[in-house]
């Protein structure tokens, strides 16, 4: 089980060649124990990447900030000075200035929402696939309910949208921002790949649902969040009907 478990983080990581990285997804589609197993290891993954943005984003204390931009923490290294601490304050101006806390000047610096970034880095690369679009194929749709709810912490529908014709592949697990998320796959008549994702939301949702328009990396989103969760459409940029469609999932769901 060790043995596995290791593989599994190998196919996690993208270490895998080509025939094993099949032969394991072979085994997760047909055993649940083996699919159990890979969820509990990305949920660890996740939940030790929340907590080290967590803790990146804790405030730092202004005079230790001060302090810092005061250092030379550039240059030659002088004798008396162990480079680990030159390290360590190079790390700390960064964590300050890119991941939250207090900026050099004192300024709070909010911490990015990266769920819709990754899944746009996510979709770049699944979208392109075609026997390995998904990691379960839309004939186990209630599983994908049950197994993708209870990862991400909230009940789902698969919404149908047929009437846009599109067809439901399957979903997958993905980790966002440090926290599970479920992939659904729709592709269109044309080939082209449309997924609805969602993930448990720490936002309380506004009296009315609110959907909100943006493009990533070239891919249009369309994002609301209800019932205590986010949810996103990402779809080929320019993609005509993406709010309809959008709408017409919030309704599924």
């Amino acid at each position: 089980m060790k043995d596995f478990s290791e593989k599994l983080s190998a196919y996690m990581d993208g270490e895998l060649n080509l025939n094993d990285a099949s032969g394991v997804e072979t085994l997760l589609a047909n055993d649940p124990d083996a699919q159990a197993i890979l969820d509990a290891l990305m949920l660890a993954d996740a939940l030790a990447i929340e907590q080290f943005q967590t803790q990146l984003n804790d405030p730092v204390p202004f005079a230790l900030a001060q302090d810092i931009k005061a250092a030379e923490i550039s240059g030659p290294v002088a004798p008396h000075r162990p480079i680990w601490g030159t390290l360590a304050a190079s790390l700390v101006v960064f964590a300050m200035g890119g991941a939250g806390g207090y900026a050099i000047n004192g300024q709070s610096a909010p911490a990015p929402d990266r769920w819709l970034a990754d899944i746009a880095d996510y979709h770049a690369i699944y979208a392109s696939q075609d026997r390995h679009l998904v990691e379960v194929g839309a004939d186990r749709a209630s599983y994908i309910e049950a197994w993708l709810g209870n990862t991400v912490g909230t009940t789902f529908t698969i919404p149908d949208l047929s009437s846009f014709g599109m067809t439901f592949e399957g979903g997958r697990l993905l980790v966002a921002n440090g926290k599970p998320v479920a992939q659904l796959m729709y592709r269109q008549p044309n080939g082209a790949v449309i997924a609805l994702c969602l993930q448990r939301s720490n936002t309380a949702p506004g009296e009315t649902l609110e959907f909100k328009t943006q493009t990533i990396n070239g891919f249009d989103f369309v994002s609301w969040t209800t019932d205590g969760a986010d949810y996103v459409v990402i779809g080929p940029g320019g993609q005509p009907d993406l709010g309809a469609i959008a709408t017409n999932a919030a309704l599924g769901i």
